[in-house]
């Protein structure tokens, strides 16, 4: 997903690959796994067997009724726009660790049928979260690269104010050390929502972030959520629900374990070959995901 039209999408190109320097390694970089050993089985949500399964468990969770639909009507305005016959018919197994997607081709068929820039990781994992969110101090940091959330967020009146204000302290990018030690960035991102406020209220379901470094060269050094999902019980399994990016499909990933989800999540996102930033770090709610682990 590296076309130039996603670059303001949920995995956000706009890092530099250099200008930090190297500190000491975190604990949790002791293991690892191999890209070549993470399988995947996911699904569109275009059938109904998938979304029956996730409403159950998005209901089973406490996401209220209003939410979901809101939810599944945004899932029908992307795959409508794409056509169905160009995602996945049920749960798909794949022997990867990421789907393949014709991405030009379904840029082109959202901007094409889709009339508005489209919603994001971020706005739809907050709008299935927001009700399980206290922000107790709401402050707007940076949200200079926050612009095309704001306008699907504008287009579709998606949010209250009170809403709006809890989204944009939320995912505002945080001022960070300049470091390669995730250990100190998961602090000092903590620290920022400590003084926010920013806390969670469901054991059922938590919203998984990635923070990714953005680091412009100048020596000022942010974090921010370069992609984020929901991750809901289901039965002795997990769904995470995700949207890839504005004009990328929705997923709902099943996995067996929460490390599953990290592997998946780092096997991606952890894109930078250079050695030069930090790698992703991954929170659950608001701390470090007690499964984090490097994939190599």
């Amino acid at each position: 997903f590296r076309s130039s039209i996603c670059l303001s999408a949920c995995n956000s190109e706009n890092r530099n690959k250099g200008g930090t320097t190297a500190s000491s390694e975190s604990s949790v970089m002791e293991s690892s796994v191999n890209k070549d050993d993470i399988h995947l089985t996911y699904s569109n949500l275009a059938d109904k067997k998938t979304r029956d399964r996730v409403e159950t468990a998005l209901l089973n969770a406490d996401v209220k009724k209003e939410d979901i639909s809101k939810f599944f009507d945004s899932v029908d305005e992307y795959n409508n726009a794409v056509g169905v016959e160009n995602l996945t018919d049920g749960m798909t197994s794949i022997n990867e660790a990421f789907p393949k997607y014709d991405n030009d081709k379904l840029i082109d068929l959202w901007l094409d049928n889709g009339g508005f820039v489209g919603r994001n990781c971020r706005i739809t994992s907050y709008s299935l979260m927001k009700d399980f969110i206290n922000v107790g101090n709401p402050v707007e940091g940076d949200t200079t690269m926050l612009f095309s959330d704001f306008e699907g967020i504008s287009e579709k009146n998606i949010y209250s104010e009170d809403e709006m204000k809890n989204f944009k302290s939320i995912f505002s990018y945080i001022d960070i050390t300049k470091t390669m030690d995730v250990d100190i960035i998961a602090k000092e991102i903590q620290k920022d929502w400590e003084n926010k406020q920013i806390t969670f209220h469901n054991d059922k379901m938590h919203m998984i972030s990635v923070f990714m470094t953005l680091d412009d060269g100048t020596g000022k050094v942010q974090e921010f959520i370069g992609h984020t999902g929901i991750l809901v019980n289901d039965g002795d399994k997990y769904l995470f629900i995700e949207k890839l990016a504005f004009q990328l499909p929705y997923q709902a990933v099943e996995f067996n374990s929460r490390r599953e989800v990290n592997d998946y999540l780092m096997g991606y996102y952890d894109d930078d070959t250079s050695g030069l930033i930090a790698k992703p770090v991954i929170f659950e709610d608001n701390h470090i995901m007690d499964e984090y682990r490097p994939v190599k």
